[in-house]
């Protein structure tokens, strides 16, 4: 079976949104729990970024704020990743240096 029959073959999902008055068609291969999950966290930025903007700042203003809250979660989050992996990898060690001395004895 070659790539592309692969692609074709997936079931392509439609869901149509409104985000700051404009009616998106979002087209995915993707689950769809996660796509409804991802719009539901998009329109909440969005609100967010509403919210904390002045009410005259133009749909794409309020587009580019939620877009840089989405970017320092991510950024966050990533960071919290790397910290917690590098503690899980410190512990892992701690743990085999325990073992290992266990079974010398």
């Amino acid at each position: 079976m070659s790539a592309s029959s692969v692609m074709s073959a997936k079931k392509e999902n439609s869901i149509e949104l409104t985000l700051l008055g404009e009616k998106i068609i979002l087209k995915s291969g993707g689950d769809p729990t996660m796509i409804r999950e991802v719009v539901a966290l998009a329109s909440a930025k969005i609100q967010e970024a509403e919210r904390r903007g002045k009410s005259s700042l133009p749909p794409h203003q309020i587009a580019l704020l939620a877009l840089l809250d989405v970017a320092e979660d991510y950024v966050y989050a990533r960071k919290r990743a790397r910290e917690q992996k590098e503690a899980l990898n410190e512990k892992s060690i701690e743990l085999f240096s325990l073992i290992e001395a266990e079974l010398k004895q």
